[in-house]
């Protein structure tokens, strides 16, 4: 996915396109296996049932607009994480680990609402800058 779109106004620009046309459905895939996730929670978080997904996959149409716009928030949450812990690994694994900070929430769970994100990358902003509240 497009990482340097958060910081490069050409990128952010094009994301914006692609999301309104749709991601492929193997965005969902890399999004997958770069978190090291289960299919079905990542699916939870972007409102498509598996069924949906395979017969996108099948008939080569791209995600909705709605989930490709949660996928992409998705994929800037990791990318600000991957920048706040140095490493894609940690970053996943705090995405996918209860934070007190978050209510005990997982910070992956959040992500399927605007509130939530905010919420997770404030989070992750007083984690980079040392600030504790």
């Amino acid at each position: 996915m497009a990482h340097a779109a958060s910081v490069n106004p050409v990128a952010t620009t094009l994301m914006i396109g692609a999301v309104r046309k749709g991601l492929p459905t193997g965005k969902l895939t890399q999004m997958e296996q770069l978190l090291a996730v289960d299919r079905p929670l990542l699916l939870r978080i972007l409102g498509v049932s598996e069924r949906t997904i395979q017969r996108k996959h099948v008939l080569s149409e791209r995600l909705s607009p709605a989930a490709s716009d949660r996928l992409s928030r998705i994929d800037r949450i990791y990318t600000l994480a991957v920048e706040v812990f140095g490493d894609g690994q940690k970053a996943a694994q705090w995405l996918k680990r209860p934070s007190r900070a978050l209510a005990n929430e997982l910070p992956l769970n959040l992500l399927d609402t605007d509130a939530g994100t905010q919420q997770v990358e404030r989070e992750l902003r007083q984690i980079q800058y040392g600030f504790v509240y």
